[in-house]
């Protein structure tokens, strides 16, 4: 994929995702008595508040301070338990990748001319070690499974409006801020205003939402170590212009959203860790070295049966000792 396509595949999906509360009321509804609208509300916005609302009364009624926080952390990680099974296929793939790099450099090298060779014995590497060579396809996969459920969730964060009121998580003063139509103008507001307080309350979000977005793509991208390869400056390029495209957006969606998405990706970071330390099979096959073998040395000539016999009687078969055997054969 070229940047150009790239960046337009990220413009669309900004436009997706602003646009994904356009068929919500921008003034919020009563989600516990307002039926949906249509089948996205119904198959998807609705549902999502629904879940919010159960478990904000559920820890409510426990005497759990900052429910609506805690109901979207809890919602964010019962996502990744669904999706476990997804990220575990995800980073095995992404973990062999790693292994293989050096042995895939040695076939580069070797039969860099040669791109049927090449590709026959990748595909043969690939067999051998039990990789998937599709599996660096799968976060991107995962990013588009996500997809609906977090424009859902952000169409259901703008419908729950008057429940999101005032509704506070730690130092975020209102997780139903920034609101749906107000864009980035709260960041000039309240710079103007001078209430820094609130303008670094909710920059704290997007801030982690950055760093969490770039340490996991790091750690995840199997070719992090070959900085000369084409393949990985495109991956490094399309990393960078995600990480920072997120970032643009959590500045103008609710800081509920971004709040799932830090902890989604903070849940991910530790599911890849603990699945690479404990749960992914490490490659047993040996390495293959990346430098050029020492040229060969030629095998020298086995002796032959009088030679073995000069050699036994005290001398070295050499060319004036055989000559001098001709001789004596001659004059006997």
């Amino acid at each position: 994929m070229t940047k150009r396509n790239l960046i337009l595949c990220l413009c669309l999906l900004g436009a997706i995702l602003l646009l994904a509360g356009c068929g919500v009321n921008r003034e919020g509804v009563d989600i516990r008595t307002t039926a949906p609208e249509g089948t996205w509300q119904a198959l998807i916005v609705w549902p999502l508040a629904r879940t919010l609302i159960s478990i904000s009364d559920f820890l409510r009624g426990q005497g759990i301070d900052f429910p609506w926080g805690y109901a979207i952390i809890i919602f964010t990680l019962f996502i990744r338990i669904l999706l476990l099974p997804l990220t575990y296929v995800q980073i095995r793939g992404m973990q062999g990748q790693k292994e293989i790099q050096p042995k895939l450099q040695a076939l580069q090298k070797k039969y860099g001319k040669d791109r049927d060779r090449l590709m026959r014995e990748q595909r043969k590497l690939y067999e051998e070690e039990g990789i998937n060579p599709l599996s660096g396809c799968l976060p991107v996969l995962l990013l588009v499974v996500q997809m609906p459920i977090l424009f859902g969730l952000y169409s259901a964060l703008v419908a729950l409006g008057p429940e999101l009121e005032n509704a506070a998580f730690y130092w975020i003063p209102d997780l139903g801020f920034p609101e749906f139509t107000g864009g980035m103008n709260w960041i000039t507001e309240a710079f103007q205003g001078g209430d820094y307080v609130t303008l670094g309350a909710y920059l704290v979000l997007p801030l982690l939402l950055v760093a969490t977005q770039f340490v996991m793509t790091k750690i995840s991208n199997p070719m992090a170590t070959d900085a000369s390869s084409p393949q990985a400056s495109t991956m490094k390029s399309m990393s960078t212009i995600m990480t920072v495209m997120f970032g643009f957006f959590s500045l103008q969606v609710p800081a509920g959203l971004s709040l799932y998405w830090v902890t989604g990706n903070l849940l991910q970071m530790i599911q890849q860790y603990v699945m690479t330390e404990y749960a992914t099979p490490k490659s047993k096959a040996p390495p293959v070295a990346t430098r050029p073998a020492a040229a060969a040395v030629p095998a020298a000539p086995e002796p032959r049966l009088n030679d073995v016999a000069d050699i036994m009687n005290g001398g070295s078969p050499t060319p004036k000792r055989k000559k001098r055997k001709k001789r004596k054969k001659r004059r006997g």
